[in-house]
């Protein structure tokens, strides 16, 4: 079904985000990855879980930015379940940011969250 995800699905799993984000129910996937984004944001890694929370409550279902139906992830903590993306311009981070995660069994883990980088700017070209 191409049309997938829904409106209402999409807000489903950000309610769900929502939920197990401020609940404590979170996760990095990938930890090594993490470092990376969060040095680039200028974060320590418990920082992060309330900034997330912040961003969470700004992003709607049409900011979904992920592919139509969801790609399944293949990180093993998460295998084949549906990974969720979207990008918008957060004013908790004064900028256009980019999360992608995935909901299993009612908790919240995060595959990526930084700045937006459009594919076609990405990666930036070196002088």
């Amino acid at each position: 079904m191409l049309d997938r995800p829904t409106h209402k699905e999409l807000q489903k799993k950000l309610d769900e985000a929502r939920i197990a984000v401020t609940s404590g129910r979170r996760f990095f996937v990938e930890p090594g990855k993490v470092v990376g984004e969060l040095d680039a944001l200028g974060l320590e890694a418990e920082e992060v879980w309330s900034l997330i929370g912040e961003c969470l409550a700004e992003v709607k279902p049409q900011d979904y930015a992920g592919s139509r139906p969801p790609q399944k992830s293949y990180e093993k903590k998460i295998a084949g379940k549906e990974l969720f993306a979207f990008a918008w311009d957060s004013e908790s981070c004064g900028q256009r940011m980019y999360l992608k995660f995935v909901i299993k069994e009612g908790v919240f883990y995060y595959v990526s969250f930084h700045l937006d980088r459009p594919e076609k700017n990405w990666p930036p070209k070196r002088s």
